[in-house]
């Protein structure tokens, strides 16, 4: 440490100290509780073709007890024309392994799981604990600080890890993760000459996923020439051609904003220090 330079002392551990520390630790976990633990969004826009250039953009928001979901569409003329004009029975043929099983009649067993509601109940008594753990450092008993900080870590993992995890497999359903993502049904067996790609970001407290797909729209294809087409690609300036569509989209998932209040623990721990437990003050 250089010389002349003032530190700040850590203030004495007290009672008082511990007591206030717990208040407020409560009062983060409490804020952390009600706000948004989890904040999911989707922009697409279709780049060429006819649905082009309609946006279609949703927001879910997930807290304690509820999914909260807003989907705007912008520029929807092109995208209704499409619907109505193209053929919804064009299909392609798909290879179909005789040994997989389809879906039964209830469903597959993981989608009777309600992942989101386990991963709700996991991050609210880790929070519960976490404030328990916190009262309970003040009796001075051998233990409790260990405990505190396992109850913190686990914590973080169940915010930061744990509740996307139950949010991911929420989405699958009993499938893969892109079986069920937003423009999956476009990549389905009416499209032929299929392109896409998907590339991953990092961001602050999230992650991101764009992609981008084109490919040609069978159902846009007189059924006289559907055969041609998913033979081989249509010549540009074809009237098969007109039937290519291109859309990119954007996925991202983010952590509620007021999360990062829980990283103001350890802080706490430090500014508010409380009397050492018991059996480090003893003299042997």
């Amino acid at each position: 440490m250089l010389e002349g330079q003032a530190v700040l002392p850590r203030p004495t551990p007290r009672l008082g100290w511990g007591v206030l520390r717990t208040v407020f630790i409560a009062l983060l976990a409490v804020h952390v509780f009600i706000s948004a633990w989890l904040v999911a969004s989707v922009d697409a826009v279709y780049t060429e073709g006819r649905p082009a250039p309609t946006e279609i953009h949703s927001l879910v928001a997930i807290d304690k007890d509820r999914t909260a979901i807003d989907v705007s569409v912008e520029r929807a003329t092109s995208l209704f024309i499409y619907t109505l004009s193209r053929d919804n029975d064009a299909a392609a043929e798909v290879e179909v392994d005789d040994d997989e099983e389809g879906p039964t009649e209830n469903g597959s067993p993981s989608s009777q799981r309600d992942y989101l509601s386990l991963g709700r109940g996991l991050v609210t008594w880790t929070l519960i604990g976490l404030v328990l753990a916190e009262a309970a450092s003040l009796t001075r008993k051998r233990g409790t600080n260990a405990l505190r900080i396992t109850m913190f870590s686990a914590t973080l993992l169940a915010l930061f890890v744990a509740f996307p995890a139950c949010y991911v497999l929420s989405l699958s359903d009993g499938g893969s993760v892109s079986e069920n993502s937003p423009g999956n049904e476009l990549e389905g067996s009416a499209f032929v000459h299929t392109q896409s790609d998907t590339s991953t970001h990092l961001r602050w407290l999230g992650v991101e996923v764009q992609a981008s797909f084109s490919g040609y729209d069978l159902g846009l294809v007189e059924p006289a020439n559907r055969e041609n087409v998913t033979a081989t690609v249509p010549q540009p300036g074809s009237e098969d051609a007109s039937s290519f569509i291109a859309f990119e989209s954007s996925f991202a998932v983010e952590f509620g904003k007021n999360l990062d209040a829980l990283l103001y623990v350890p802080f706490l721990w430090w500014v508010l220090p409380s009397n050492t437990p018991k059996v480090f003050t003893e003299e042997e």
